[in-house]
């Protein structure tokens, strides 16, 4: 998603900010809950953020106007949004914000399976019809051929689909003994898992991916693949020992003929 003119990158503090920032809150309201409570109650002018059971709620009231704001501020400076980016906004907010209308804390606890699955469908789906987007996504970090990236989609669609269902085994299990109104040690488990297991799982594997990336990038260097700008500044890869080939059978061709001429 972008707009016709084109806008600055985030600085580093800003895009700290941006990332960060609404999830920090998050966990301050989730795990600190007698200190910011009392804040949250005032201002709505109600005693339900300090009480049991409700950590959840007061996270996520802290959380997401914090999100629409590091959202609309990504768009403002950027003039863009990453299609990931945006996929996660628009459930995180949807599905936070039945959380809190409804009471509903499960809606909450299916959002990372909401937006895994959703991410492994979109991957598989683009290689079923001939489009690979996690290669568009990518947006020539890095060059590999096609069939490297074919490789390399299946493995994150894999991937995605392994969290997710790593996802629904860990707050099914976690919760399964949770009372309404009363503090459950087992979604404070849950949160972390969310917050900070998911999240090390997908940069271990994307570790994990690196030698792959590596050899496939060497690869296409061997095999004379270099870049060159092709209409509207896209880049093509031509390769340079088809090129030389070609090359040396012009040279050859025209001494051919210079030997035919009549003397």
């Amino acid at each position: 998603m972008s707009t016709g003119t084109k806008g600055r990158k985030l600085s580093g503090w800003q895009k700290a900010a941006v990332d960060f920032g609404p999830l920090a809150l998050f966990f301050i309201g989730y795990f600190l809950p007698d200190r910011v409570g009392p804040i949250v109650n005032n201002l709505f002018s109600t005693g339900f953020f300090t009480e049991d059971g409700n950590e959840l709620y007061l996270a996520l009231t802290l959380f997401l106007p914090a999100y629409i704001v590091a959202f609309i501020a990504s768009l403002i400076i950027e003039r863009r949004i990453a299609p990931m980016l945006l996929v996660n906004g628009v459930i995180a907010i949807g599905l936070g914000g039945l959380t809190l209308l409804s009471g509903n804390k499960t809606l909450f606890y299916m959002k990372p399976t909401v937006i895994y699955v959703l991410f492994a469908l979109v991957l598989t789906g683009g290689l079923l019809t001939g489009k690979n987007f996690l290669k568009l996504l990518f947006d020539d970090a890095f060059r590999m051929p096609d069939k490297a990236w074919y490789t390399l989609t299946w493995r994150f669609a894999a991937a995605f689909l392994v969290m997710a269902i790593a996802n629904e085994i860990a707050w099914r299990t976690l919760t399964a003994g949770c009372v309404p109104d009363a503090e459950c040690a087992g979604e404070g488990t849950w949160v972390n898992i969310k917050i900070f297991g998911f999240s090390a799982a997908y940069i271990l594997f994307i570790i994990t991916q690196g030698p792959f990336i590596a050899k496939h990038m060497e690869d296409s260097k061997k095999d004379g693949a270099k870049v060159v700008d092709g209409p509207d500044d896209t880049a093509a890869f031509v390769n340079t020992d088809n090129v030389s080939d070609a090359d040396d059978e012009t040279t050859a061709a025209k001494g051919s003929e210079g030997d035919n001429k009549p003397g």
